[in-house]
């Protein structure tokens, strides 16, 4: 019986909390006054595999994929680790406006930047970067995922 009482609890809880968040559709069908009005006609399945957007005003961002650029890519030792750590300073402190990430990925330490849905935008940075930083080997990085503001 508890194991009931729980399991109705937990759906009511997760309707509920469904239905107080809007599709990413409705959002975009949303009237802003001073703006134009966007129509979006497309099937209802559609729209529920799309997903929803909790709060547009707080900077919510959704993962996606797209492409970054990679800067450093070394080994699994302690000096890749120490450098690939100097990378993200540089890039932190002289493009404040990019994302950096640094991870590391069995069996190498990256630092990449970015976050970009067309590749065209993130051949314009790696254009800018490749000019500018004392890096050199930089490369676009396909199919990665990456985190796009609403």
């Amino acid at each position: 019986m508890k194991k009931t009482g729980l399991l109705i609890f937990l759906l009511l809880s997760t309707v509920l909390a469904s239905a107080q968040q809007r599709t990413l559709v409705q959002e975009l069908e949303k009237e802003v006054p001073g703006k134009g009005k966007v129509t979006v006609d497309c099937d209802a399945r559609l729209d529920s595999l799309i997903g929803f957007v909790s709060d547009v005003e707080s900077g919510t961002k959704i993962k996606a994929r797209g492409y970054r650029i990679q800067v450093f890519a070394g080994n699994n030792t302690r000096a890749s680790k120490e450098r690939a750590n100097e990378v993200d300073r540089y890039i932190r402190s002289h493009y404040p406006e990019l994302p950096v990430y640094t991870v590391f990925k069995n069996p190498r330490w990256m630092c990449t930047v970015g976050d970009f849905l067309y590749y065209e935008e993130a051949f314009e940075v790696l254009r800018k970067l490749s000019k500018e930083v004392p890096y050199k080997g930089l490369i676009i990085l396909p199919n990665q995922e990456i985190r796009v503001s609403l």
